[in-house]
């Protein structure tokens, strides 16, 4: 701002360089502004002073520290400001910030409006049209911010497309339609954290009349969540079962966590699967290959990835690819992919940008800046200008 004060936005850890450049997150801020619990907006935020206010929700928080406790790292400390989508805020008696709530693949998500200097910046965080939030995307499109000068708006659909499934509703259909003809079990390989993909399969499951299976991390982000909107499935559901992992339970043996525990240790699976492992569908992050191998013999197991088929590429390979990919070449298991991004297709990022009609507009979070710039002036834009990373701007 004119008065020195520097706010960032998002400070994530690079996804993709095994050893990133990244010692200007050492730099001075004055602070910090979180707009959703994924690694490539979160990621290096504990590298700024601890003085810093980092504003952040609250159920991120909740998400990011979740992750925490289940790999046995110190929760995150840190001066953090948790804030409410649409309520009003003031930054360092300067920058005038309203975080508008996304439609995005994690449960909160925000968008945000900066004034400073008679200025107004709209930063449009990750988000889609698709997902089952979609209403956030509507009601933005029908009431959208006015006489913003600035629009950085997220690109990461440029260079992919949705090819079979378009929305959220579709994949929710496509596991019904594949769990309904089981004869043994079935495994969903996702994020915990998609909150909007762990309510596909459990709708699916319900109108199959399975049990859906999740471990002991994934009943606590369900947990975390239920704090927000009580919509959401709870494990005492009759739909819902929880494998007690016991490494799992390990990391939840504080005094703390005791009422968790009794609640886990109730729902949990038992040996019924093996007796009619038709009846299940395990919602997980890596299949149990040893339950894979107890199983074979009842017949055909499912495997249904649902998440970007990246990960299953070398250069964005995780712990889970190479065991994924085995299985995925076995002849006693049928993969499938069902998935939908949760990012804006083209289209719906120019309808985005078209209504919120900025001066001028900047792509971000995009590998592919040059295509973007491309497809929008196709599109009849005329105002896309690209900045190199590294370089002061002046609005």
């Amino acid at each position: 701002a004119d008065n020195g004060k520097i706010l960032w936005v998002d400070l994530g850890a690079p996804l993709d360089d095994k050893k990133p450049k990244i010692d200007y997150a050492n730099n001075k801020v004055d602070a910090l502004l979180i707009s959703h619990p994924h690694q490539d907006h979160f990621g290096l935020m504990e590298n700024v002073r601890t003085n810093v206010p980092i504003f952040i929700g609250e159920l991120s928080l909740d998400l990011i520290n979740a992750t925490k406790i289940f790999r046995d790292i110190p929760l995150l400390s840190g001066n953090f400001k948790t804030i409410k989508p649409w309520i009003k805020f003031t930054i360092a008696d300067t920058f005038i910030v309203t975080p508008f709530l996304t439609d995005h693949s994690t449960p909160e998500a925000f968008a945000f409006l900066i004034e400073a200097d008679n200025k107004r910046v709209f930063y449009s965080g990750d988000f889609r049209a698709t997902g089952r939030k979609n209403i956030v995307f509507k009601k933005q499109i029908e009431n959208p911010p006015a006489n913003i000068d600035l629009l950085l708006i997220e690109g990461t659909m440029v260079e992919r497309t949705n090819h079979l499934y378009l929305t959220e509703d579709s994949v929710e259909e496509a596991i019904y339609n594949t769990i309904k003809l089981q004869t043994n079990l079935s495994f969903v390989i996702s994020s915990a954290q998609n909150i909007d993909r762990l309510i596909s399969v459990f709708r699916a499951c319900k109108r199959t009349g399975k049990y859906l299976v999740i471990d002991v991390y994934s009943a606590w982000i369900l947990d975390m969540v239920r704090k927000q909107s009580k919509n959401i499935p709870a494990i005492e559901w009759q739909e819902i079962k929880v494998f007690d992992h016991p490494t799992q339970l390990e990391k939840i043996k504080d005094k703390q966590f005791d009422a968790f525990r009794k609640r886990v240790i109730k729902q949990r699976t038992g040996n019924a699967v093996f007796q009619t492992p038709s009846d299940f569908v395990y919602f997980v992050r890596c299949p149990n290959e040893k339950l894979v191998n107890k199983l074979r013999s009842k017949g055909t197991i499912n495997i249904i990835y649902s998440q970007w088929e990246g990960y299953l590429k070398e250069e964005h390979k995780n712990s889970c690819t190479d065991k994924i990919n085995t299985l995925k070449n076995d002849s006693d298991i049928l993969f499938q992919s069902i998935h939908t991004s949760g990012h804006a297709t083209v289209p719906d990022l120019m309808k985005f940008a078209k209504t919120i009609n900025s001066n001028k507009i900047i792509p971000i979070h995009t590998a592919f800046p040059e295509k973007f710039k491309t497809e929008f002036e196709k599109g009849g834009f005329n105002n896309i200008t690209l900045w190199e990373d590294g370089k002061e701007y002046l609005i």
